[in-house]
């Protein structure tokens, strides 16, 4: 479809319908997070195609279900792909702006999983972001990589971490700060329904200040991940009479599934269900 010189569309951007009609009419395998509890939150597991954004205070395991999802996509990989695709290695975008991935959890949690770890660390193109301007570059780069690897899963760890930092800064305004914020929203669900890819974005929060709310805490930046995102899940803990940490996932929005909520614990295996 030949567009006119002024209608501000990027071609290379369309996709055309019946393409994704197709796509989403092949029943595809939910990728499991390893957990029943969150597989049971999730519909089944992860969907490709669809964008997940899941916000908590620390200690509740958005970064071990970053590093889990590395496992668990380069094992749904090997299951599943042909021996051509195996050989091209990397599948996992990992964007790092909290710097706390760590090669040795992923070693860790390979070896439980009788996985050789140098093959899940292949699989894992990570990078460390230092600004929300180095981020919104690094996913405009993304595509030429994706066409030319198999590339499944999309992480952002976090996504608002720089947009949180950056629009108290007095050296930039506002409107740039969240205009690149934006930018990089609307970028990441392209790549995410184009490429129909898994992607995995962890957010940092603000004090929810309605008293008596359930959800204690809110994304930082909410009313534009909400514009291009319909996924949200709360992972929150609190202790027990024993002093045990309970954890729980709360879906709190969908346009998939219904409002839930279940338990999970944190573990050196990773995620697991709850043991009562």
């Amino acid at each position: 479809m030949k567009l006119p010189k002024n209608f501000p569309i990027d071609e290379a951007k369309l996709v055309r319908l019946d393409t994704l009609l197709k796509k989403k009419s092949i029943p595809l395998i939910p990728l499991s997070s390893g957990a029943d509890s969150f597989n049971n939150i999730l519909g089944g597991g992860f969907k490709k195609g669809c964008v997940y954004v899941f916000f908590g205070e620390n200690r509740t395991g958005k970064t071990q279900l970053c590093h889990q999802m590395c496992i668990q996509v380069f094992k749904h990989h090997q299951l599943t792909s042909s021996h051509e695709k195996k050989s091209s290695n990397e599948i996992t975008l990992y964007y790092d702006t909290e710097n706390t991935f760590r090669s040795e959890r992923i070693e860790q949690l390979a070896g439980l999983n009788d996985l050789h770890y140098r093959n899940v660390l292949n699989s894992i193109l990570v990078s460390k972001i230092m600004s929300n301007d180095t981020l919104l570059m690094a996913i405009n780069l993304a595509e030429q990589k994706i066409i030319s690897h198999p590339i499944e899963l999309l992480i952002v760890d976090s996504i608002n971490n720089y947009y949180r930092s950056e629009k108290g800064d007095p050296s930039l305004s506002f409107s740039h700060t969240k205009n690149t914020f934006l930018r990089i929203l609307e970028e990441i669900l392209e790549l995410t329904v184009q490429h129909n890819l898994i992607t995995l974005l962890t957010a940092q929060i603000t004090p929810n200040f309605i008293k008596n709310e359930t959800i204690k805490e809110l994304p930082v930046g909410l009313h534009y991940l909400d514009h291009y995102f319909s996924e949200f899940f709360y992972l929150s803990h609190k202790k027990d009479n024993g002093d045990k940490n309970l954890c729980y996932i709360h879906l709190v929005n969908s346009q998939q599934n219904l409002e839930k909520k279940l338990l999970y614990e944190v573990t050196s295996h990773g995620i697991v269900d709850y043991k009562f």
